[in-house]
This record gives structure tokens, C-alpha cells and sequence, in this order.
């Protein structure tokens, strides 16, 4: 289950990653202008946070084996077709097809860690998977030059589909986790209308905003990051893809911290220093991040790292403030995250004086939005399941 899992949770990264050494290239070779190629990137990371709000309801009343089985599918159809496109808005077409099958495997693959493993034991297996994981985005950039090197960008989609292949031959062996007593017996609308329910909750709702706020800086990076390398900073496309590469390889460190560190501390107080110094990143790279290539990647590192190490108590927490609705919970927590990287995505173009500027800009308004729904669940007397600190003020010290 856990490969399945970890599989199922690489398909969104891998098809960011894999092609962004491809993307300033891309262009010339589509005839297409450099904000078209942008919609490759930004309209797949919209439509994934869709599809992880349709499905993870659906699951809950058809079954997650079913949604699984249908976003793979998908998946593959749409990577074959990627490959094939004759021109930028084909592509953009197919992107948003494989970025559907993509949120239905992902919200499949968190609702299956509630189903099947123990409440105590959730956050240790979110943080497993996405250690486990981790090298795929690490090395996706990696082999997406290679591919370059020897070959064009359409190889790179061949890639994803011989990946979605391999994958959907492991789901189907893949046994259901949600039995049909405990499945959702309303109507679809009526299904879907379970999101409101879960949304109206204002634990969840704010704490879903604190996680997810990390993603607008962090998701500005990966969509410009190539041309902050190869453009600004005078690298290679394989250049670019060893910055890349050993910072998605901090992805692994902040949830091992975690892990280790949650015993020494309180969700309340590792939350409020990460927001703080998250914060404090943002201004130093807006400010000090032009200097050269080393200390700008310095800085997305420590970002990444306090992303990264929030990320797999955020999903827990966020789980566990419901009872039921485990579909509509998981879809909700992975919409939020995805859909407000999107949006980072589409404001790092707007008229910021460069590149580097636009991130750091948008990883401390991003923060700061994370700050002001942080201090309203502090100070507003909510209960947050799972969420240790909040019975007494450490936090303060």
C-alpha cells in the first residue's frame, strides 16, 4: 500500500518537475509566447486542485478503487496525447486532462491513509510517503535534462505515460478500502455538497488556510524557477535542474524533522516559528536573493524546509477534525494547498520588477495571510483535534 500510495501521490509532482528544464525551450518550439507556455504549468496546477475537489467526495460514495482506477487512466490518455500536440494550445488542453486524473489519484491516495491506518499512526505514515517520494521530484528535473540531451520535450510526456502504465497495472491489485457500509448513499450533488459541510467547519477551515498559505511562494518558485536559473543566473538547463533537484531534496528533511522533533515540541509553537521565519525568508529573498545563485537557493531551501515539515501534521490535523466525510476532508485539504499554489503561479507574472523580487514578494504575503488565520484560531477559542500546545501557552515563551 505504501508504494501505491507513494506512486499515486508522484503523479502532480512528477509532471510539474519533469518538463520545467523543457519549459524556456518550449517556446520557440511550439511557436508560443512565453505566458502560453506558463498556462502548461499554471492551468495543470488549477485544474489538479479541481480535480481534488470533485473526486475526493466522489470516493466516498463510489469507492476509492473506482476514482482510482479512472484517474489513472486518464492520466495515461493525456500524457500520450501531451506528447503528441502540434501546437501550445493542445497541449494546454491535454495538461488539464492530466492534471483531472492527477487530483483524483491524489485525493484517492490521502482518504486511503485514514481508511486504512491507525489514527496515532497517520502523521508518521503522511511523513514516510512523502519521504519516500521525494526522490521522484528530486529526480525528475534530473532525468527531464537527460531526456533533453538526448531527445525533445515530447519524450518527457512519453515518460509520464510509461510511468501512468506501470502505475495502473499496480492499482489493479489494489483491494478497496472503503467498505460499501460505510460509503456515502446520497446523490452526487448531495455528495458534493459535503465540501460545504466540512468547509463550514472553522478549525478546519483556518488551519487549512496557515498550511496552504505556504504554497503561493513556494509554488511562484517552481514556476519561474527555471528562467531564475537558466535567465538571470546564466545556467544550463542541467544547471538549473541540480538547483532544482537539491531543493526538492529538502523535502525530505522537514518532515524527518518533524518526526524526530515532534516528541521536543508542540504543533502550536513549531506553527508559530515557521510562519515567523518563513516570513523573514520572503524579505531576504526579495532583498538579498539577486546576489548570486548559491545564496538564492540557500534561502528557498530554508523555506522549503518549514513547508515541507508543516505539511504532514497539517494534513493529519485536518483530518481528524471530522468524523466522517474523509473524502471531502482530504479533498478539501489537498484543494486548498493546490489552488492557492495556482494562484502564486499565476501572480508571479504580474509587473514585479524581476523574477526573484515576485517570490520572495509573494512567500511573505503569503505568510502574512497564514499569520492573521493563525492568531484568529489562537485567540478565537477554537478546538483543533490532534494539535498539541493548545491546552496551555508554551507557545508564547
Amino acid at each position: 500500500m505504501l508504494v501505491l500510495l507513494t506512486m499515486g501521490s508522484l503523479a502532480a509532482p512528477l509532471s510539474l518537475d519533469m518538463y520545467t528544464p523543457a519549459v524556456p525551450g518550449m517556446s520557440a518550439a511550439l511557436g508560443a509566447t512565453t505566458s502560453e507556455i506558463n498556462l502548461t504549468l499554471v492551468g495543470y496546477y488549477l485544474f489538479l486542485a479541481i480535480g481534488l475537489l470533485i473526486f475526493g467526495p466522489l470516493s466516498d460514495k463510489s469507492g476509492r478503487r473506482p476514482v482510482l482506477i479512472g484517474g489513472i487512466v486518464a492520466y495515461l490518455a493525456a500524457s500520450v496525447v501531451c506528447a503528441l500536440s502540434v501546437n501550445v494550445w493542445m497541449l494546454i488542453v491535454a495538461r488539464v486532462a492530466q492534471a483531472l486524473g492527477s487530483g483524483a489519484m491524489g485525493a484517492v491516495c490521502t482518504a486511503v491513509v485514514k481508511d486504512a491506518v491507525a489514527a496515532d499512526q497517520r502523521e508518521r505514515i503522511l511523513a514516510v510517503i512523502q519521504i519516500m517520494f521525494v526522490v521522484g521530484p528530486a529526480a525528475a528535473p534530473l532525468i527531464g535534462a537527460g531526456i533533453l540531451a538526448i531527445a525533445d520535450w515530447r519524450a518527457t510526456f512519453w515518460t509520464l505515460a510509461g510511468i501512468a502504465a506501470v502505475e495502473l497495472v499496480l492499482t489493479l491489485r489494489f483491494r478497496e478500502t472503503l467498505p460499501a457500509r460505510k460509503r456515502s448513499t446520497s446523490s452526487i450533488p448531495a455528495t458534493l455538497g459535503r465540501l460545504v459541510v466540512v468547509g463550514r467547519n472553522p478549525s478546519f477551515l483556518l488551519f487549512l488556510i496557515v498550511g496552504s498559505a505556504f504554497e503561493i511562494g513556494y509554488m511562484a518558485y517552481v514556476s519561474v524557477g527555471s528562467y531564475i536559473y537558466v535567465d538571470t543566473f546564466g545556467f544550463s538547463p542541467f544547471g538549473f535542474s541540480l538547483f532544482f533537484a537539491t531543493g526538492s531534496l529538502m523535502c525530505a528533511v522537514g518532515p524527518a524533522f518533524w518526526v524526530w522533533h515532534a516528541r521536543h515540541t508542540t504543533v502550536k509553537r513549531f506553527t508559530t516559528w515557521a510562519i515567523i521565519m518563513s516570513a523573514a525568508l520572503g524579505i531576504g529573498i526579495a532583498t538579498i536573493g539577486h546576489a548570486n545563485a548559491f545564496l538564492f537557493c540557500g534561502l528557498i531551501l530554508a523555506f522549503t524546509f518549514f513547508d515541507t515539515a508543516v505539511k504532514p501534521y497539517n494534513v493529519n490535523i485536518l483530518l481528524l477534525q471530522q468524523d466522517g466525510d474523509t473524502g471531502s476532508a482530504a479533498a478539501l485539504a489537498n484543494f486548498g494547498r493546490t489552488f492557492i499554489g495556482a494562484l502564486g503561479m499565476c501572480l508571479v507574472v504580474l509587473p514585479f520588477p524581476d523574477f526573484i523580487t515576485a517570490v520572495g514578494a509573494l512567500m511573505f504575503a503569503g505568510m502574512a495571510i497564514a499569520g492573521i488565520a493563525w492568531v484568529v484560531l489562537l485567540r478565537g477559542g477554537f478546538t483543533l483535534r490532534g494539535a498539541t500546545g493548545f491546552d496551555d501557552d508554551s507557545w508564547k515563551e
